[in-house]
């Protein structure tokens, strides 16, 4: 290969690099990795121990005023009960006077002075590292793709039950209002209606009573769920909960003309039924609902390379059309620990190439951090560039890097596909081709969710750790499969790590097969 091709081609992977990593640094993108939230339970830890020594100063101003009024309390009781004994002596009218002088004025000053100066500055300090609004609207969002997605109640997301499996875990009156107001704010009523009932439900429990300074406005909440209930033509159930908040303040006139606006709107408008959401093909594959198809099996592959000879690979067929094979057990515990330590320190929040604008752009259709690892990084990358090349047959010469992924909180990526459109190819696309295959290592198992859909062929596969799916993303004449239209779908409880592989098609020439039609 002439050295200006190999110029051109490092040219090119800087290039995309600087792509994927542009966003700005100041978002922290706290939700969309389970690793990027360590360093908020460590700045929680933090930020508890503050708060006790704030309680602790509290405390102790406490037990000095307590003292105080407990001593001047038995002086002036023992001085009303004999007044003029009292004062008849010099020492105890001096003082009297000395005290009423003196003392009250000291008093007023040590009342006046802040307690946990130290501790608010502390705080203030910290709110640069707290989850923006931002990061809030996009955990809610997550909440709300689990509960969407799986069609799992809210009543038993609120209380720990996913998926008929309980957790140590549960939302209170707080969390579920975020989420229904969130949900309000998009304008999916319907999601919205049911989060916030959840935080009525918390609300008017005694055991779930919040503290003063977090405490909400129940009649604000019941608001909210009866305004959610007119959007879904819900107009007497909208009565029923404004006639409850009136209650709580008879003379808010804004309760009181929004109750008689309601009244009208039963008198003229008929109540109508909110329409079902159908639940499409990727839904069903996330939940796996996808029929199981068994003429397919299991080999021992030993001939893509001269290696795999002496240590073939357990290599299990998915599919022949599209070709989509699963490899077991080709990435051990230690290797992948290490790609771990080397991705931690620069996951960034993962972008989506956009064709309009020909740059990558933070999405909500994907929800992940990433970093990538040059193939000559260290011996494990190119240890992994090789096995890629045993498992495939195909020359990863001119292909992309590897990139490390962690998926947070009800992380996904949505339905697309992994081949450009050719016919808006970019400069990279033209030196190295498009995307031929798609190799993707599963990292860590994942306990619930998490799969990796194909809803045009109805195949899914759930993470296991140490495996590899491999799939081809163009047909024999080089354009896209719009059958390999794929989907990662939410977590709903674990860590999410993989590692992708993007061959390029240009050196693969004279290596793809010609697979016959069975």
């Amino acid at each position: 290969m002439l050295l200006t091709e190999w110029k051109l081609r490092l040219v090119a992977m800087a290039l995309l690099l600087g792509m994927v990593s542009g966003q700005e640094d100041n978002e922290k993108s706290h939700s969309t990795s389970v690793a990027g939230m360590v360093e908020l339970l460590r700045l929680e830890a933090e930020l508890v121990e503050n708060l006790s020594n704030y309680a602790n100063e509290l405390e102790q101003k406490l037990q000095t005023v307590r003292k105080f009024v407990t001593t001047m309390s038995n002086e002036n009781k023992l001085a009303l009960n004999q007044t003029e004994h009292y004062l008849a002596n010099p020492l105890n009218a001096f003082s009297l006077i000395r005290r009423m002088h003196q003392d009250w004025t000291h008093w007023q000053h040590y009342m006046q002075q802040e307690v946990g100066a130290k501790q608010v500055e502390f705080l203030k300090e910290k709110r640069l590292l707290l989850p923006t609004s931002t990061d809030l609207d996009e955990a809610a969002a997550s909440i709300y793709r689990i509960h969407a997605t799986y069609d799992i109640k809210v009543s038993d997301m609120a209380t720990g039950l996913l998926n008929d499996k309980q957790y140590a875990a549960s939302l209170n009156a707080l969390d579920s209002y975020a989420i229904g107001k969130y949900l309000y704010d998009q304008q999916i009523f319907g999601y919205a209606s049911q989060w916030i009932f959840q935080a009525i439900d918390w609300l008017t429990a005694t055991k779930h009573k919040l503290p003063l300074p977090l405490a909400v406005d129940k009649s604000e909440v019941f608001q909210l769920y009866a305004e959610a209930l007119i959007q879904m033509n819900r107009f007497d159930d909208a009565l029923k909960v404004f006639d409850t908040a009136i209650t709580w303040k008879p003379d808010n006139v804004k309760l009181l003309l929004r109750k008689s606006e309601v009244e009208t709107l039963i008198r003229t408008q008929p109540n109508a039924k909110p329409k079902a959401q159908p639940v499409g093909a990727y839904e069903r594959g996330c939940r796996g609902q996808f029929p199981v198809k068994s003429q397919l099996y299991c080999v021992y592959n030993s001939t893509n390379s001269p290696f795999l000879r002496l240590a073939p690979l357990k290599m299990e067929l998915v599919g022949l059309d599209p070709y989509m094979v699963l490899y077991h057990d080709v990435i051990s515990d230690s290797e992948i620990s290490e790609l771990q330590s080397l991705a931690v320190p620069s996951l960034k929040r993962a972008t989506v190439f956009q064709q309009q604008t020909g740059r990558n752009a933070v999405v909500k259709t994907r929800t992940s951090k990433v970093t990538w690892l040059p193939d000559i990084f260290n011996s494990l990358t190119q240890r992994l560039n090789r096995r890629v090349t045993d498992m495939t047959g195909f020359n990863v010469m001119g292909s992309e890097m590897l990139q490390v992924m962690n998926y947070g909180l009800g992380g996904h990526y949505d339905k697309h596909f992994d081949y450009f459109n050719s016919s808006i190819s970019t400069n990279l696309t033209k030196l190295n081709g498009d995307r031929i295959a798609t190799v993707l290592f599963y990292l860590t198992e994942v306990e619930q969710g998490g799969a990796t859909v194909f809803p045009n062929i109805e195949k899914a596969v759930f993470p296991t750790k140490g495996a590899a799916i491999i799939w081809y993303n163009l047909k024999h004449d080089g354009e896209g499969d719009r059958r390999t239209l794929h989907a990662a779908c939410p977590v709903i409880v674990g860590s999410k790590w993989v590692c992708n592989k993007w061959i390029r098609e240009r050196q693969q020439l004279f290596r793809r097969p010609c697979l016959r039609t069975l």
